[in-house]
């Protein structure tokens, strides 16, 4: 939001109105807004008085020719702004940012498991009790590292002494053996399940991957066809006419000198 500068041009407008006729008598405020101008920065902030100094005298401000009216130009120095970041809004900068930048970056195929951004009440995150890793209420994911991690630096620090990087070590590597415990949980049921006579269709990937390898067969196919025809092409134009041309293009010496060659 740009700062209202309207309200400082109120004694320039009414010095101008009074100059040129169109005001007569001087407002009641006309006099006091000038002895203690409005600047154009109109931040507040706090003010500090000199005690042995006397304000400035309102005759200072006044047009030399026509003393009845006040100074209304201002310098360049009294219009610059001096506090442009006064409304721009600063960069929250929190330690959990840093903690998924970090995890992320390493694990960047977390970003590949789905997510649930969906929440009943919106506050299911108090519902999270981060003394251990696995939640009834959330699944398994790299926010499961950040929340564990802060917990455990928290909790931890006066006991033992540890640092950021060893309470994040400690969370990752809790991480790392739930995550093994889940898929082979995953795997052990599908055996069981398929022991059972449970069939498994093909996955999405599987699919894909089976629909773009019968493109590329089909292109390999084409392509061996292709690559015949052109080197029958190119064969063709080497011992097609252009020698019968060279061959007739040669002297009856060049072809006598052959012949007894041969004979020979």
């Amino acid at each position: 939001m740009k700062i209202q500068q309207d309200a400082a041009k109120v004694l320039e407008r009414t010095s101008h109105f009074l100059q040129k006729g169109i005001i007569k008598e001087r407002p009641a405020w006309y006099v006091p807004v000038g002895v203690h101008p409005t600047g154009y920065d109109l931040t507040k902030r706090p003010k500090r008085f000199d005690s042995g100094r006397q304000p400035a005298d309102p005759q200072d401000k006044l047009y030399k020719k026509q003393g009845e009216y006040f100074k209304t130009g201002m310098s360049s120095t009294d219009r610059r702004n001096r506090n442009n970041k006064v409304h721009s809004i600063p960069k929250i900068k929190l330690l959990e940012d840093k903690l998924r930048d970090v995890f992320y970056h390493q694990h960047p195929w977390e970003f590949a498991r789905p997510k649930n951004l969906v929440e009943n009440e919106g506050n299911d995150v108090k519902k999270c009790d981060w003394s251990h890793m696995l939640q009834l209420h959330k699944p398994l994911d790299g926010e499961s590292v950040v929340q564990r991690t802060l917990y455990i630096l928290k909790t931890e620090r006066e006991k033992k002494n540890i640092t950021l990087f060893d309470a994040y070590d400690q969370a990752r590597f809790e991480f790392y053996q739930l995550r093994m415990a889940e898929e082979m949980s995953a795997n052990v049921s599908k055996e069981e399940s398929a022991m059972f006579g449970a069939i498994y269709p093909s996955t999405n990937m599987d699919w894909g991957v089976q629909k773009e390898q019968e493109v590329v067969d089909q292109w390999t196919k084409r392509a061996a066809e292709m690559t015949k025809a052109y080197d029958a092409s190119s064969s063709r134009s080497s011992t097609g006419p252009s020698n019968e041309m060279s061959m007739e293009s040669s002297s009856i010496w060049e072809t006598s000198f052959v012949d007894e060659v041969e004979e020979k």
